[in-house]
């Protein structure tokens, strides 16, 4: 098991602040120092980021308002730079907080006053108030539940045009990634206000409202600062400006095949039943969504129809116009940008749905969802009770998803549409480095930036990938247009958003200083699915890790099954489909409703009830009804992924039986008796748990010994993508 162990400041809470959450993930600040370069990119010397060439690693584009990190100001004055611009600046009130604490209070201005006033005060104030995350959680906390606007990107720099003066081109580079979300923050403002001031004039003419829209179009050109030295503005800038290496995106270890090549015998005997990440090459060139889909047709098709989009750096989720977020996506600059996970398209834009959902089971018959072996089992309790399953994925070059396991034990194949997608697996129970879960699995720590975690956990990653146990080693794979990615359960996985070209996201050697900017939408489409493979894994997950369900917590008004009540849902389900065609479902769902109140009889009745119960399951069988009967089988005996482990309850309170009691009337006598073993609480008392509430003394399911804080960290089911 890893030799890592977690960091002495615990994980955030939900309630936490931004500035709150990257202070705790964050233990130590990037002492680096800038060497000199004759070309227009920016070089940063550490030891830990060296390059071959030698000139340390290297930026897309410089910090917009000149921050550099804090090492440099033992060398300032040797250049003759005023070394105190912080102090002045602060004054003795402030100047004693670190700059952390000072985000924070910062945090707590409105954006008036913070544009108004507080960066025309000082120098380093003026860096600190353009902050990117401070102008972004003002703007979700004002308009991000109604919707926000995003104005398209600026024009070009004047580099394209074959401008030569040096000094003029590095200007115009930095203006174009000067940030965007105080644009964002001023142009729904003035828009809102202009809105409103029209709406209450009975007569006005086209002229003032064009001049009203006209005024809207504020676009902040940043001033770079010297004197400004701060490891929390520098190392949030570098996490997301930092030029992706060749050696990065080179290694491709995922077993990889062709289209034809691919059986549905071969995929579910030797990849979903083994549980092996699998890259299909070729296996969506033929859906309609591969063939149409760009910026331009998603715009027509889908352009004001509001998704939601979130990140685990903000605060609040967002909801944005889909021709917003294309405009957001070419301008965003955070280290953590707003992601499009949503999972409504299909209702909110059916096109989207049919440009690939046929296509799918003409395809890859093994993803077929109507196919008679056992594929997307969910589907039997309906669209709307069952948990969320398929999802729209949008985001920014270089944006991404962290580690995380997929949710409900399931598995899930992805296919990117727009860009390429670059995929790192950890095998289940092998947790990736900087990552650290909770023993049950609620909760993990770990870096909330992609950028973040490349910077400072890769050399551990390449370490990894001679470990002496090959069953232990990551794996690794790029995803183009036109494959489609299966991802088994129980796997760690990160993806980072990739452009089109290799010259996009990273420099070579190159002679042309002038390659793209880096910016634009990647767009993919992913399913997570339940089949015969892993339903005894999700059988047992829906039994004993009842706070982990999600997908379904948000939807109860919708008719969704509560967590609670979900192992014995599907249970039922799979149980009912009805074996005879033209079988009315409203009879599935009366059989349901006796079972239910059949539940309040004294026991001499219930075992009668149960009888006849059992009668009328018998006579209305489904097809399920006998891998229902193996997996439970399967169930029984553990679990069939390394990801997750039953930890020892020393007790067990009346109230925890309570919380459980729709799983326990689903189980005989031999299975509680079993179940007494299994962790099973709320999240509420979990939370009220310290991160290692086991004793020395207690044993561990395995009877391997006592628990001790390094074995208790394997074992995790979380994907902040879904919650």
């Amino acid at each position: 098991m890893p030799e890592e162990r977690p960091p002495a400041r615990p994980p955030s809470s939900s309630s936490s602040s931004s500035s709150d959450r990257k202070r705790r993930r964050r233990s130590s600040a990037v002492a680096m120092t800038t060497r000199p370069s004759d070309d227009e990119y920016h070089y940063y010397y550490d030891d830990d980021y060296d390059d071959d060439d030698g000139r340390g690693l290297r930026t897309l584009f410089g910090h917009p308002h000149g921050a550099l990190p804090r090492g440099n100001v033992h060398l300032a004055s040797s250049v003759g730079d005023d070394v105190s611009v912080r102090d002045r600046g602060l004054g003795p009130a402030l100047r004693a907080l670190d700059d952390e604490s000072l985000l924070h209070v910062l945090s707590y201005v409105d954006g008036i006053t913070l544009g108004g006033g507080v960066v025309m005060t000082s120098r380093f104030l003026y860096v600190m108030g353009h902050h990117e995350e401070l102008w972004r959680d003002l703007a979700l906390r004002r308009w991000g539940e109604c919707g926000i606007s995003v104005l398209p990107p600026p024009p070009p720099p004047s580099y394209r045009d074959g401008d030569d003066d040096d000094d003029d081109d590095d200007r115009a580079r930095n203006d174009d990634f000067g940030g965007c979300w105080r644009d964002v923050y001023v142009h729904n403002h003035i828009r809102n206000r202009a809105n409103a001031t029209i709406s209450m004039s009975s007569i006005h003419s086209k002229d003032d409202v064009e001049g009203q829209q006209r005024r809207t179009r504020y676009r902040h050109v940043p001033i770079r600062m010297s004197g400004v030295y701060s490891d929390v503005l520098f190392r949030s800038w570098l996490c997301r400006s930092f030029a992706l290496r060749p050696s990065w995106m080179s290694t491709h270890t995922v077993p990889t095949l062709s289209r034809e090549d691919v059986t549905v015998e071969l995929f579910l005997t030797e990849y979903e039943a083994k549980n092996i990440p699998l890259l299909i090459e070729g296996a969506s060139r033929d859906w309609g969504a591969l063939k149409r889909w760009d910026e331009g047709y998603l715009r027509r098709v889908a352009g004001n129809v509001k998704f939601r989009a979130t990140s685990g750096a903000a605060p609040l989720p967002a909801r944005f116009a889909l021709d917003d977020y294309l405009n957001y996506c070419h301008r965003a600059t955070e280290e953590a940008p707003l992601y499009l996970f949503d999972r409504t398209f299909g209702t909110g834009c059916p096109q989207l749905l049919r440009d690939f959902d046929d296509d799918l089971g003409r395809t890859c018959p093994w993803w077929d969802r109507n196919a008679n072996f056992g594929h997307d089992l969910f589907g039997v309790l309906g669209e709307s009770r069952r948990p969320d399953y398929q999802w729209l994925i949008v985001g920014p070059k270089r944006s991404g998803s962290s580690f995380h396991i997929d949710p409900n034990c399931t598995h899930a194949w992805n296919a990117p549409i727009i860009g390429r997608k670059r995929w790192i697996f950890y095998p289940p129970g092998v947790n990736p480095p900087g990552v650290f879960p909770s023993p049950n699995g609620d909760d993990v720590c770990m870096p909330i930036s992609i950028g973040e975690w490349f910077l400072t956990y890769w050399d551990e990653h390449v370490r990894r990938r001679s470990n002496p146990d090959p069953s232990r080693r990551p794996m690794e794979c790029t995803a183009r247009p036109g494959d489609v990615l299966f991802v088994p359960h129980g796997w760690w996985h990160m993806v980072l958003n990739i452009g089109d070209n290799d010259d996009d996201d990273y420099i070579d050697d190159v002679d042309d200083d002038r390659v793209g900017d880096r910016r634009g939408a990647s767009v993919a489409l992913t399913r997570n699915y339940v089949s015969a493979s892993n339903l005894p894994d999700v059988l047992r997950f829906l039994d004993t890790r009842v706070g982990q369900i999600s997908g379904c917590r948000d939807r109860r008004g919708e008719g969704a099954v509560a967590p609670e009540d979900m192992g014995r849902e599907f249970r039922m389900a799979l149980l009912a489909v009805e074996e005879e065609k033209g079988a009315e479902q409203e009879e599935v769902w009366e059989l349901e409703r006796e079972w239910e109140q059949e539940q309040d009889l004294d026991n001499d009745e219930k075992k009668c009830s149960d009888e006849r119960l059992d009668y009328k399951t018998r006579r209305r069988k489904g097809k399920w009804a006998d891998l229902l009967a193996k997996s439970e089988a399967r169930a029984k005996e553990g679990w069939g992924c390394g990801a997750w482990r039953d930890l020892p309850q020393p007790t067990c309170s009346r109230r925890n039986a309570e919380l459980n009691e729709g799983i326990d009337a689903m189980m005989t006598a031999e299975d509680r008796k079993c179940s007494s073993k299994i962790v099973r609480s709320s999240i509420l008392a979990r939370a009220k748990r310290p991160a290692f509430a086991l004793d020395a003394g207690d044993a561990r399911a395995d009877g391997a010994g006592a628990v001790s804080p390094s074995s208790a960290l394997e074992g995790f089911s979380f994907s902040f993508a879904f919650l």
